[in-house]
């Protein structure tokens, strides 16, 4: 009986070990990927930042992941969430967007649009009044 405990045990901590492998290795490939496509831009000064994974959320086939960008001489910084698809055994990039918001190009929150009522300046300076 005590026998059966231990290969009982055993399986079940053999099951546990395979699953969280699994659980790292979608989250390597994952990185690998984000890694690949940004490589892939020849735009993209990656020397000049550097990168964080901060999240990785995996559902089935689909994953998310909260990447955060900081300037290595400065302090601009934003986060894009990229949307991945487990294709043919590999993650690939199906969308990616600023999270939260954020203005890509200043690293800062987008301020919120005047309400058409409000009486603030939201039509450029010299722009024709609109009713």
């Amino acid at each position: 009986m005590n026998r059966r405990i231990v290969i009982g045990t055993m399986i079940l901590l053999l099951a546990v070990a395979a699953g969280c492998k699994k659980q790292v290795n979608d989250q390597d490939a994952i990185r690998a990927s984000i890694d690949k496509r940004l490589n892939a831009r020849p735009d993209l000064n990656l020397s000049a930042m550097d990168r964080d994974v901060k999240q990785i959320s995996v559902n089935g086939d689909h994953a998310t992941a909260q990447v955060e960008f900081r300037l290595k001489q400065g302090n601009g910084s934003m986060q894009i969430e990229y949307a991945l698809e487990r294709q043919g055994g590999e993650w690939t990039i199906t969308n990616s967007q600023p999270a939260g918001g954020q203005n890509p190009h200043s690293g800062s929150m987008l301020p919120a649009p005047a309400a058409p009522d409000s009486g603030g300046d939201s039509m450029p300076q010299g722009h024709p009044a609109v009713n």
